[in-house]
């Protein structure tokens, strides 16, 4: 038997001066149940000192990829809308009865594949930004954090 065996067979034999248990030993479960129920609910309290940019990015990506996904779905999904009520095509029949009878040259802008092209410049320009925002918001925290002492949390384990 080796030493650390050793250490450990006198240990776990109820030793107290080598590390044993200095907790009661509790009764079955009756007991111990009656003291779950009597028992405050733990309290522990955290400080958020630092939040590392490179996760914040990363989540600040995914969720900016989200919102864009998102926003392209419902341009499409609002064009086909207007489109279903009729909306265009009383637009344009404005415009030829107030312009002589021609197009408005403006309408062409307002296509479907045109619209949802736009929608996804919006959401490209909006990914690039909201990643950007929220790594420079990581920055700024930590920066925060380090003088003030960072965001203090209480949890309760009930």
């Amino acid at each position: 038997m080796t030493t650390s065996n050793a250490q450990r067979d006198s240990a776990s034999s109820g030793d107290s001066s080598k590390g044993a248990s200095r907790s009661p030993v509790k009764s079955a479960s009756a007991g111990s149940a009656n003291e779950r129920e009597r028992r405050a609910p733990r309290r522990v309290r955290l400080t958020l000192a630092r939040l590392d940019p490179f996760s914040v990015m990363k989540l600040s990506f995914l969720i900016a990829i989200a919102i864009g996904i998102s926003t392209v779905v419902a341009v499409a999904l609002l064009w086909n809308l207007v489109d279903a009520i009729g909306l265009w095509n009383q637009i344009d029949q404005l415009g030829r009865d107030l312009n002589g009878g021609n197009p408005l040259p403006f309408m062409d802008f307002f296509s479907f594949s045109k619209m949802v092209s736009y929608g996804t410049v919006v959401a490209v320009v909006n990914v690039v930004l909201i990643t950007a925002l929220g790594t420079l918001l990581a920055f700024l925290y930590n920066l925060v954090a380090a003088l003030l002492g960072g965001l203090k949390f209480t949890f309760t384990d009930e």
